[in-house]
């Protein structure tokens, strides 16, 4: 897979924002990629500790300061917007107008899971300070196509993968037990075939691309399986790797975004 073309790094607050220029600016000089730098303020986040509003709001002087940590941090020439309110709208613009590679922000509760839901383009969601990722938990549910896993090999080389599966079933039934009383047997069986077909696609797909892999039955919700399993891991980086929105993973992406102990790429197949 070629390198990625673009970095739009999305900040809403000052008090992180170093932390989120810092992870871009190491993206883009190790990709050879251009940068742009969108600073959002939303009225919810003005209680910060050493500006007022008047100062956000002085658009000016804050694409000014941030083209100046752009420069401290390396990189020259780098696209430098403030705008007010309405982050993940602007953030969806702005991905697609530019064809970005990787939006790159720090956690903030319901902008993150807004944007996760928003945007098609991967999405990096900080929650530690910047450092260097030396293993990957990537989360599936399903075999993955090739698509993130090299999407995740070029935007960090020499990363270490780690697969995990975590099985859930609901039972889909149209049976109404008043009517007629539900064999729990049935449920069971199909419960069963189904998570062994899951279990060997998966156990094979990881044998034939040499990775490691993990298949689990959920005890739990999704969030916490897999926030526990990263734990357990020691991994510094998370990557979501599910179909789309509509499977069960793409579906608890807020949850594990709000759950998970470390950095989080959230990268669709489709």
């Amino acid at each position: 897979m070629k390198k990625i073309n673009r970095v739009l790094a999305v900040c809403n607050d000052l008090e992180t924002c170093d932390i989120v220029l810092a992870k871009a600016a190491e993206i883009v000089k190790a990709q050879e990629s251009g940068l742009t730098v969108m600073f959002v303020v939303e009225e919810a986040l003005f209680d910060l500790p050493f500006y007022t509003a008047e100062d956000i709001l002085d658009s000016e002087k804050i694409r000014h300061e941030l083209l100046e940590k752009t420069r401290a941090a390396g990189v020259e020439n780098a696209a430098i917007f403030v705008r007010e309110n309405d982050t993940a709208d602007r953030v969806a613009l702005e991905a697609e107008r530019e064809d970005d590679s990787l939006i790159v922000t720090y956690y903030t509760q319901e902008i993150s899971a807004d944007i996760a839901q928003k945007c098609k383009t991967p999405l990096l969601v900080l929650k530690n300070r910047s450092h260097i990722y030396t293993s990957a938990v990537v989360t599936v549910d399903t075999v993955p196509s090739d698509k993130c896993l090299s999407y995740v090999r070029t935007v960090f080389d020499g990363l270490s993968l780690s697969l995990y599966q975590d099985f859930q079933y609901i039972p889909m039934t149209s049976v109404d037990p008043v009517i007629e009383p539900y064999d729990i047997s049935v449920d069971t069986t199909l419960f069963q075939e189904l998570m062994e077909a899951r279990r060997d696609a998966f156990e094979t797909f990881c044998r034939e691309k040499g990775l490691e892999g993990t298949f689990e039955v959920g005890e739990n919700g999704i969030a916490e399986d897999t926030a526990a399993f990263t734990g357990k891991k020691k991994a510094d980086l998370l990557v979501i790797a599910a179909l789309d929105r509509d499977t069960m993973l793409g579906d608890a992406v807020e949850d594990i975004l709000d759950q998970a102990p470390v950095d989080t790429l959230i990268c669709f197949d489709n």
